[in-house]
């Protein structure tokens, strides 16, 4: 049904868009990397800054060495200076490539946000223009990557499902969510009737590698009656394309 891909593709748009990092003058959206850095094309993933205020803004990107195994000298940005108009949005790009040789295991690395400061003129008030400039701080990121190829479908355990409903909410999915792997994942939940009809999405968020027993709890308001709901599909982004990663048949 093409209203459904059309709706579908909404839901996938805003859902990872939901998290971002509020800083002053600039919300960063989508701040998860979690992408496989030693596939063909390496990993890449878009992030958004937003610039909430009515004056310019313009940021110089810089690449930290991660904390515990550095990724930093496998990554690139565009740009590195980047010009915000008020109220608008900009667009980050982060590549990330390592050799063959590398160990397969999770690697981390990190983004500083610096202020570049754009003059602008101010009249005082004996009539005198001169050039002023705001100073503030310089947000730091942490994010990961990962290389080898990894089997998500049977690393991730959805477990003691329970489906509830709620007068208000439509239905609740309770369970808990384990991530065997040895990467960190961001993802969403999609719910499903008869003839694979598309209800909505649930964001769930990023579960670190080596998670036991997460606790989660998925809202699909669009569904009234527990009966009709048949199956969940937890679904991630890697380089800004949907991935299926697991499917969870609902026994009533």
């Amino acid at each position: 049904m093409i209203w459904l891909k059309k709706y579908k593709k909404k839901i996938l748009i805003s859902l990872f868009g939901l998290l971002s990092l509020n800083s002053y003058s600039f919300e960063l959206q989508n701040i998860y990397f979690n992408q496989r850095m030693d596939g063909a094309d390496g990993g890449y993933r878009e992030f958004y800054i937003k610039n909430k205020y009515l004056t310019k803004q313009r940021y110089k990107i810089n690449i930290l060495p991660g904390s515990l195994k550095d990724a930093s000298k496998f990554i690139e940005i565009y740009p590195k200076v980047i010009t915000i108009e008020p109220q608008s949005k900009g667009t980050i790009k982060v590549f990330a490539k390592t050799p063959k040789d590398v160990k397969k295991q999770e690697y981390d690395f990190k983004l500083q946000f610096q202020p570049v400061n754009i003059p602008t003129l101010a009249k005082r008030k004996e009539g005198i223009i001169s050039g002023t400039s705001n100073i503030s701080i310089a947000p730091i990121i942490e994010l990961n990557g990962y290389v080898g190829d990894i089997n998500f479908n049977e690393a991730l355990k959805f477990e003691n499902i329970q489906v509830m409903k709620d007068s208000h909410k439509g239905i609740i999915v309770k369970g808990n969510l384990s991530n065997n792997s040895y990467a960190s994942l961001d993802f969403g939940a999609e719910a499903y009737g008869t003839n694979e009809f598309l209800y909505g999405s649930s964001y769930i968020g990023n579960i670190p590698a080596n998670t036991k027993n997460k606790e989660i709890e998925l809202k699909f308001p669009m569904i009234k009656n527990p009966k009709d709901l048949k199956e969940i599909i937890f679904y991630r982004t890697p380089s800004n394309t949907r991935e299926v990663v697991k499917r969870i048949k609902i026994d009533k």
